[in-house]
């Protein structure tokens, strides 16, 4: 049987730091992004722009 290579694109969920809901989904390349991602996105449930976080994708 032939072994699968582990791939360098991983699908993450970008989570809001107020309400803690995964507004968001991306992709991120990890040879090239080690850290975890940050960035400022709208929420929709908070009705403002907050820092969202990376989080896995369940």
């Amino acid at each position: 049987m032939a072994t699968k290579k582990k791939q360098t694109i991983e699908i993450i969920a970008l989570a809001c730091s107020e309400c803690k809901r995964r507004n968001y989904t991306t992709t991120k390349n990890r040879k090239t992004q080690q850290e975890k991602l940050e960035l400022s996105k709208y929420c929709k449930w908070d009705r403002k722009h907050t820092l969202h976080k990376e989080t896995k994708v369940k």
